[in-house]
């Protein structure tokens, strides 16, 4: 039963875990009271947004500064900026921290910032030398 082992099933589980609760905090929603008082989430200023995302919480040291070269590739931004806040101020991932403090506001304007980014980058299917260098490397990880 090689490939099997505890610590490559914890691997496995860990890596699948992850992003489904990633996933599920972003599709399930829970409005700030800010936001069920309003009735609408607040309205990102994107100029601010280029600034915070640089400057203030230097999320380019892992997103990259086109936010779609990093650990985590952020453009195409596809979630509502609800989905995004509240993951964002609550991130189960051990890789990004969670930002409680960080306001509705600071982060619709983070959002916002992240929908003027033109994506870049192409898919990982649509690059076939990537796509195998990837292959190669799980198929390594598996292994050991």
């Amino acid at each position: 039963m090689s490939g099997h082992s505890p610590m490559n099933i914890r691997k496995l589980v860990h890596g699948l875990l992850a992003p489904c609760v990633a996933v599920s905090l972003l599709l399930a929603v829970a409005p700030s009271p800010a936001q069920q008082n309003a009735g609408t989430a607040p309205v990102g200023n994107a100029e601010r947004g280029r600034q915070l995302f640089s400057d203030t919480y230097n999320c380019y040291a892992c997103h990259g500064f086109d936010a779609q070269s990093g650990e985590r590739r952020l453009v195409p931004m596809n979630y509502p900026v609800e989905g995004f806040i509240t993951f964002v101020q609550n991130s189960p991932l051990p890789q990004m921290p969670a930002m409680p403090d960080a306001s509705a506001q600071t982060l619709a304007d983070i959002w916002a910032y992240l929908k003027t980014i033109p994506v870049d980058a192409p898919p990982v299917n649509d690059l076939p030398l990537l796509r195998d260098v990837l292959t190669r490397k799980n198929q390594a990880a598996a292994a050991k």
